[in-house]
């Protein structure tokens, strides 16, 4: 059965509430003396976020709407995992959307955390956009290599098609958290930390919910699951974070 996501409805409402109590509690004069950083390139980027999720919109209207339902039901898993394409039109442009708006949310991480890597702030974007889309791109291309060499080509696309669409529908639930990030409230530390573990935590449980849906084909092949993980699920985040 797959995982049914409705729930992260109260958890992303309980961390609004964290950030706007977080934000009511500082004092006029913290407010006052806040550092302020020009938004022209980061509201192009928005801009551009919102035009690809028109776009996707635009493509399929039946389809897009059926996505945005991704998070109360799996009627988009179900309807469009069997004749899916990963190299459609579609999916091509809410991955680009994924790219854009989980390549901010980063973006803002550093800048919350004050790690200084790069001189320009909109250099350092684009530094994590692209190492951020070469691993993304990188980890597709090796899953499906896996897949011819096995033959297992149908297990693999579908894992790949159920991974894929949690994880643009994320990227879609990121995009307002940015926007409040940057015109509405500074986040703390402590409230970043927080949306970064309840992040986290879902993409484990997305994880697991396929893993136990197929739990006889991994028992069946242990040791190259786990290698699996450590390979091409958890190491390429740490190339990441070195990366940048």
């Amino acid at each position: 059965m797959y995982f049914n996501l409705q729930w992260v409805n109260y958890v992303f409402f309980c961390f609004y509430s964290l950030i706007d109590c977080n934000f009511t509690h500082k004092s006029d004069m913290e407010l006052s003396t806040r550092e302020i950083i020009s938004t022209n390139w980061l509201t192009i980027l928005i801009v551009v976020s919102l035009s690809l999720l028109a776009i996707a919109r635009a493509i399929n209207t039946h389809r897009f709407s059926d996505f945005i339902s991704l998070i109360s039901n799996n009627k988009y898993i179900i309807y469009y995992q069997k004749p899916n394409k990963l190299s459609s039109i579609f999916n091509i442009t809410l991955l680009l959307a994924q790219i854009a708006s989980v390549s901010l949310f980063l973006y803002l991480c550093f800048d919350v955390f004050e790690w200084q890597v790069m001189p320009s702030q909109i250099t350092l974007y684009f530094k994590i956009c692209i190492i951020y889309a070469v691993i993304i791109i990188c980890k597709l291309l090796i899953e499906k290599i896996i897949a011819t060499v096995f033959s297992i080509d149908s297990v693999v696309d579908e894992y790949l098609f159920y991974k894929i669409s949690y994880r643009n529908y994320m990227g879609v639930l990121l995009l307002p958290i940015n926007i409040v990030f940057i015109y509405t409230v500074q986040p703390s530390k402590i409230v970043f930390m927080i949306l970064l573990i309840i992040l986290a935590i879902l993409n484990v449980i997305v994880l697991t919910s396929y893993y136990k849906k197929n739990e006889s084909i991994i028992l069946n092949h242990m040791f190259y699951f786990i290698l699996y993980l450590c390979a091409l699920e958890i190491a390429p985040y740490f190339i990441l974070y070195k990366l940048i």
